[in-house]
């Protein structure tokens, strides 16, 4: 049976609907060095494939590799009674706007995570029903891309295990300017953004057709990749253009995994993208 985007279970849509918030809390301990598996510079699946899975043991250990020339810390809240487990990896840029604002935003989707999770631990209690939260968790782990000197696209594959048979995965991007230290929205990368909704369209049902449907235009990748800046608000800035992540369940099944889509800048000219964030 076809499940909507929408039908996601509600932790999962309020860690996406909190997603711009920024709450100024405790920033987290030091930990290891960053790492970027999704640098257009490294290996990749073939066409653009599927994300592969977060990099995380049952225990919350990062176990990924850090890479020389950028710090790293980790938001973790764990081993607490009737609370969520917590770890969220998360980069330190060096600019100092930038990186209050990433921390702000860590510590807002953990907060609303451990919020909902103590609504369902009330609700339980009161329904005289059994709810162990604290075998609940939320593991976040990211990837930095790079289109030039000027900016940052920060990518964050948020997961979630609230029961059921498998976890959540929410795809989150973060876009800065590290020249002003804005964080950009869709209107802050393109001058025209109804060309560059179809332009995105366009592009992704091309690429999506024939890796998941063997060329048909699938209902399914249809509805994910209408013209709506909702169905495009997980992009990333890289080297050669713009990178459309696709949630589970966006345009296939959970099977299908986290799908993203890779479209050079030149295809994207007519929506008049700011060039300076490619240094150009």
């Amino acid at each position: 049976m076809r499940v909507s985007v929408v039908c996601l279970p509600v932790v999962t849509r309020l860690v996406l609907l909190f997603a711009v918030c920024c709450l100024p809390l405790p920033g987290g301990i030091p930990a290891a060095l960053a790492v970027d598996l999704l640098d257009p510079g490294a290996a990749s699946a073939p066409d653009g494939g599927r994300l592969s899975r977060v990099g995380i043991t049952s225990e919350g250990r990062l176990v990924r590799e850090g890479k020389a020339g950028m710090a790293e810390r980790l938001l973790q809240r764990q081993g607490r009674q009737t609370m969520p487990d917590i770890s969220i990896a998360y980069p330190v840029l060096g600019h100092a706007a930038v990186d209050e604002d990433v921390r702000r935003w860590v510590n807002s989707i953990a907060d609303t995570f451990e919020t909902e999770m103590a609504s369902l631990f009330e609700t339980s209690e009161v329904l005289g029903e059994t709810s162990d939260v604290s075998r609940y968790a939320l593991h976040g782990t990211y990837t930095v891309l790079r289109p030039s000197p000027e900016a940052a696209s920060l990518v964050f594959e948020i997961w979630t295990y609230t029961g059921g048979a498998h976890g959540n995965l929410d795809i989150i991007t973060l876009n800065y300017s590290l020249i002003t230290g804005q964080r950009l929205n869709f209107v802050d990368i393109f001058e025209d953004v109804d060309k560059a909704l179809s332009l995105l369209s366009g592009q992704s049902r091309k690429v999506l057709s024939r890796r998941l449907a063997g060329g048909r235009m699938d209902q399914w990748i249809l509805d994910g990749t209408t013209q709506d800046v909702d169905n495009f608000s997980s992009i990333g800035l890289t080297r050669q253009g713009v990178r459309v992540y696709f949630q589970p369940y966006q345009v296939a099944a959970w099977a299908a995994g986290a799908q993203k889509v890779d479209i050079p800048l030149e295809e994207l000219l007519p929506a008049k993208p700011f060039l300076t964030l490619w240094d150009k």
